[in-house]
């Protein structure tokens, strides 16, 4: 394993085997919670946010990997990125457009997400991922920007989405 932390914590190297096997590894158990739910399960609003079910969680998940795969390749081609929307205003957009999808969709999309990351992972070395001069996402240096858009982010939704889980089975 080649990771390197500093004193608060933050990883400031991480070779992209292990990027991509933590990803992988903490994807699963993120979709480990919901597994067995029933569709009503799924779809309850309020579910583990206060205005998303499960399957609009998994919705957001899904759109944040889709768009680290296409900002990471569109940057690594010299394209120069802004951002033209704060992180609240596009999970409300996200939610928006995918809030009527039915829950099977949301689930085929979801497994359809990561793959192309994946892929994307596997083409980049190391250099490609550490180095803060390759490219900068939304003033991020691109390792930051993959591990906010992939564990770090499942990190987030896990506690709640845990606590909506075993509140559904007590």
């Amino acid at each position: 394993m080649v990771t390197k932390t500093n004193e608060e914590g933050w990883i400031t190297y991480m070779s992209g085997d292990d990027l991509l096997e933590r990803a992988r590894d903490e994807r699963e158990a993120l979709a480990a919670i919901w597994q067995g739910l029933s569709a009503e399960d799924m779809t309850r609003r309020p579910g583990p946010h206060p205005e998303w079910s499960i399957k609009d969680l998994i919705a957001h998940i899904t759109w944040w990997e889709q768009s680290a795969t296409n900002l990471v390749s569109r940057a690594l081609s010299g394209e120069m990125l802004t951002r033209p929307k704060t992180t609240d205003e596009v999970n409300a957009s996200v939610y928006e457009d995918n809030r009527d999808l039915p829950l099977e969709t949301v689930l085929e999309m979801f497994e359809a997400s990561f793959p192309p990351l994946e892929k994307l992972l596997g083409r980049m070395t190391d250099d490609d991922i550490n180095d803060p001069e390759v490219c900068n996402i939304r003033d991020m240096p691109l390792l930051y920007f993959l591990v906010g858009n992939t564990f770090a982010h499942y990190a987030d939704h896990v506690d709640e989405l845990r606590a909506y889980v075993a509140g559904l089975r007590d």
